[in-house]
């Protein structure tokens, strides 16, 4: 295999966020399937939109469609919503420590342990 058909991989050492490397492992799956599904989303809403102006949806039609900037904003609001859902946990672990951790709530613990 020649370098021209050898997949590009990053070299080096990988970052590692959490204690598992199981943990690592699992994220960057769940990415790359999100990337993926971010992807197919998109194709198919190219397919329905030349399918409804009577195109037929071929290779070809599908790779040269140019999106206008209507079409990209529905997309990007559409990909950002997705996002929202992927991460919804993350996100609402977070908002969870966030109130926690807030200087009322800092403040009643203290509270607390001089009483």
């Amino acid at each position: 295999m020649d370098n021209k058909t050898r997949p590009k991989t990053a070299r080096g050492r990988k970052p590692v966020f959490f204690q598992d490397p199981g943990i690592d492992k699992l994220v960057a799956i769940t990415m790359a399937l999100a990337a993926e599904v971010s992807t197919l989303r998109d194709r198919v809403d190219t397919h329905e939109r030349l399918a409804d102006a009577g195109i037929k949806p071929t290779s070809d039609a599908v790779e040269s469609e140019e999106v206008s900037d209507e079409v990209a904003v529905q997309r990007q609001e559409k990909r950002d919503a997705f996002v929202d859902r992927v991460f919804r946990a993350v996100t609402d672990e977070l908002e969870r420590l966030e109130k926690g951790n807030s200087k009322d709530s800092y403040n009643e613990i203290i509270d607390q342990l001089a009483n």
